[in-house]
Protein backbone atom coordinates (compact mmCIF):
# COMPACT_ATOMS: atom_id res chain seq x y z
CA UNK A 1 0.00 0.00 0.00
CA UNK A 2 1.80 3.31 -0.80
CA UNK A 3 2.52 6.17 1.50
CA UNK A 4 -0.78 9.24 1.35
CA UNK A 5 0.61 11.74 -0.60
CA UNK A 6 1.56 14.96 1.22
CA UNK A 7 2.00 13.07 5.03
CA UNK A 8 5.31 13.35 6.84
CA UNK A 9 6.65 10.71 9.06
CA UNK A 10 6.76 11.52 12.43
CA UNK A 11 10.37 10.42 13.51
CA UNK A 12 9.77 11.68 17.31
CA UNK A 13 9.16 7.88 18.57
CA UNK A 14 12.32 6.66 17.28
CA UNK A 15 14.34 9.59 18.07
CA UNK A 16 12.99 9.41 22.02
CA UNK A 17 13.48 5.31 21.93
CA UNK A 18 17.37 6.35 20.78
CA UNK A 19 17.63 9.03 23.53
CA UNK A 20 16.28 6.50 26.58
CA UNK A 21 18.81 3.65 25.71
CA UNK A 22 21.64 6.16 25.07
CA UNK A 23 20.72 7.67 28.83
CA UNK A 24 20.40 3.94 29.97
CA UNK A 25 23.85 2.85 28.86
CA UNK A 26 25.53 5.96 30.21
CA UNK A 27 24.10 5.70 33.36
CA UNK A 28 24.70 1.66 33.64
CA UNK A 29 28.79 3.15 32.77
CA UNK A 30 28.82 5.20 35.30
CA UNK A 31 27.12 3.05 37.86
CA UNK A 32 29.55 -0.21 36.83
CA UNK A 33 32.33 2.17 37.44
CA UNK A 34 33.70 2.17 33.93
CA UNK A 35 33.05 6.12 33.61
CA UNK A 36 33.24 8.73 36.01
CA UNK A 37 31.43 12.00 35.60
CA UNK A 38 29.43 11.95 38.70
CA UNK A 39 31.73 11.30 42.22
CA UNK A 40 30.79 9.40 44.53
CA UNK A 41 27.92 7.37 42.08
CA UNK A 42 28.33 3.56 41.77
CA UNK A 43 31.07 1.78 42.47
CA UNK A 44 34.61 2.69 43.23
CA UNK A 45 36.51 -0.21 41.02
CA UNK A 46 34.54 -1.59 37.72
CA UNK A 47 33.94 -5.38 37.52
CA UNK A 48 37.66 -7.22 35.95
CA UNK A 49 36.14 -8.32 32.21
CA UNK A 50 37.47 -11.69 33.36
CA UNK A 51 35.83 -12.90 36.87
CA UNK A 52 37.93 -15.90 37.41
CA UNK A 53 40.91 -14.35 37.41
CA UNK A 54 41.77 -12.71 40.61
CA UNK A 55 44.28 -9.42 40.22
CA UNK A 56 44.77 -9.54 44.31
CA UNK A 57 46.26 -12.30 44.75
CA UNK A 58 49.90 -11.88 43.89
Amino acid sequence: MPRLVGKRSNPTPAIALIILAAAALGVSLEYYGYINVVPGFGRTVPYPLDQNNNFDAR
